[in-house]
């Protein structure tokens, strides 16, 4: 009787990060000196634990099939190119040649949102300023409590606080809670907005697939507006393994 061979499931784990260069955006965090003795000294830390996940592939937030991400990384290697502030080569890069990576890996798929056929609608139904109504109360409620929490951790900390189940649902929650039902049985700009999103990112699963092979550890580094989705769409899932990162990090107050 032959014995059949096991297939080792791949283990698939996510970090959802934000942008480490900041921007002027109202929703946007403000992250300080991420290049100062401090902060770097903070991600040399991040790299150490999420080490301890062994992965042996890093995706990136970068289109799918183009390999010019790919391709500075080697330039970084060889002591040809100096790191942006970018959480993608801070993160990203230090981890992969941490572990003596050759290559990383890209799997985003982008797409235009159709936010302005919403907000045109908006317009026409004299709620104009329902967006800006909207992201000041999320401001309030949501980024100056990150901000502050931000302020007083380490980035270590802060990625465990982030990436809580809670901030995961409140992302979320925007597209389904506030935007799916606006417009008209004939008109559903909200749910035609929603559905781009989550086309999206279903695109993105299946660029990770593509890349994913028996037995790998994969580590996804997103930004958190994808995990929050991404996480769900792969615990609904029996042929890989979701892996909890968060263990590794940092996770004292």
């Amino acid at each position: 009787m032959h014995s059949q061979e096991v297939k080792q499931k791949a283990s698939i784990g996510f970090l959802g990060t934000f942008h480490f260069a900041g921007t002027s955006d109202l929703m946007s965090l403000q992250p300080g000196d991420i290049m100062g003795q401090q902060r770097q000294k903070e991600i040399d830390s991040v790299i150490a634990y999420l080490a301890q996940y062994k992965p042996t592939k890093i995706v990136l937030e970068f289109p799918f099939g183009n390999y010019e991400l790919d391709s500075i990384y080697g330039q970084y290697l060889k002591g040809k190119h100096k790191l942006t502030i970018n959480e993608r080569q801070q993160l990203g890069f230090k981890l992969a040649a941490y572990l003596g990576h050759k290559h990383i890996y890209m799997a985003d798929h982008p797409m235009d949102l159709p936010f302005g056929d919403l907000q045109n609608y908006l317009v026409e139904i004299d709620q104009a300023d329902f967006f800006p109504n909207f992201l000041s109360k999320m401001k309030t409620e949501v980024i100056d409590v990150l901000q502050e929490k931000y302020d007083a951790s380490t980035i270590s900390q802060f990625l465990v606080f982030m990436n809580q189940e809670k901030y995961d649902r409140l992302n979320t929650g925007f597209y389904l809670q506030h935007l799916n039902q606006i417009g008209t049985d004939k008109k559903p700009v909200g749910v035609d907005l929603n559905s781009k999103w989550w086309e999206r990112n279903m695109h993105i699963m299946r660029n990770i697939d593509k890349l994913t092979e028996e037995g790998d550890r994969i580590l996804i580094l997103f930004g958190q507006g994808h995990t929050a989705l991404l996480k769900d769409f792969y615990a609904s899932r029996t042929d890989v393994v979701l892996h909890n990162v968060l263990q590794y990090l940092d996770q004292n107050p």
